[in-house]
């Protein structure tokens, strides 16, 4: 006789004398009542001799006029001889029957072979909102316009403001160095502009009162502050001699030496504007040479 055929009836006689042995699943619903769409739940318990090996519906299972929502174990129970194990489904119906019922099975395992054996049948009642619907119903007409508020679309706003920073970043990439010099060349010329204006207006007070010889020196002062945030360089500290020792031409240290004399002796007002001249004109060229610099990287 084959082996498979044999381990067959020998499962099929065990299995009889376990049904001698009245296991009998128990099934109930933990309410008397139910709604539509709402969860309550259902307890399946079985006890059995503690050898077997039992197993519960799950998810996959077919149950009825129910929907599955979730399940639920109790820690097994065990005696000398028998074992108690319980489940509790969480469940719901969409029918409308007035009564519904659910008989589930419990499943005795024997190596690749099983046993189902069902539960009682139990019942819950539906609990209906609406006791009788009428053969016909009376419609209000109310075509009013109704002004209703909009909700914000935030997943739009983050999606808009994702390709705003890759646009940013991506001209940031491409014309980051452009846009940095420009933004260089302006504030450059804003100082030089800023510059010739006050260069002005102290020539124009040494005018006015040619004997205050403070206001030759306010004068150098505002060149040497100009000079050193062009050349990078401490001009505010350099004396003319100091200027000299840095490496500037001959022209330049010239003018600067007439403009001190000018501090300690009478000079005529033509002399210290010609020297202030000179001193804008290689001003202005030392500015157009950083420009024609920075223009050329």
């Amino acid at each position: 006789m084959d082996k498979r055929l044999l381990a067959i009836i020998i499962f099929v006689l065990g299995i009889s004398q376990l049904r001698a042995q009245e296991i009998k699943p128990r099934g109930e619903f933990l309410s008397d009542s139910i709604k539509i769409g709402q969860e309550i739940g259902y307890a399946l318990t079985v006890k059995y001799p503690k050898r077997l090996q039992i197993i519960y519906p799950d998810s996959t299972y077919s149950f009825g006029s129910f929907e599955f929502y979730s399940k639920k174990y109790f820690e097994t129970t065990v005696d000398s001889t028998m074992a108690t194990d319980s489940v509790v489904y969480g469940i719901s119906t969409f029918e409308i029957d007035p009564i519904q019922s659910l008989q589930l099975p419990i499943y005795i395992l024997n190596g690749a072979d099983s046993v189902e054996i069902m539960s009682n049948l139990d019942s819950v009642i539906l609990v209906q909102y609406v006791a009788q619907v009428p053969d016909s119903l009376s419609l209000i007409k109310n075509v009013d316009y109704f002004d209703v508020d909009y909700d914000f679309n935030y997943p739009y706003l983050m999606i808009g403001l994702g390709i705003f920073a890759v646009l940013i970043i991506g001209a940031a990439i491409l014309f980051g160095k452009k846009i940095k010099m420009r933004i260089k060349l302006y504030r450059m010329k804003k100082d030089f502009e800023r510059f010739s204006i006050n260069l002005e207006i102290g020539i124009s007070n040494i005018r006015k009162n040619q004997s205050d010889k403070t206001l030759i020196e306010e004068v150098l002062i505002v060149w040497k502050t100009y000079m050193e945030k062009l050349e990078d360089k401490p001009f505010t500290k350099y004396t003319s001699k100091e200027i000299e020792r840095v490496g500037y031409e001959s022209l330049l240290i010239d003018t600067l030496k007439n403009i001190d004399r000018a501090i300690y002796s009478n000079v005529t007002l033509e002399e210290i504007h010609k020297n202030f001249e000179s001193l804008e004109d290689f001003t202005a060229n030392k500015y157009q040479e950083k420009v024609n610099e920075l223009k050329s990287v």
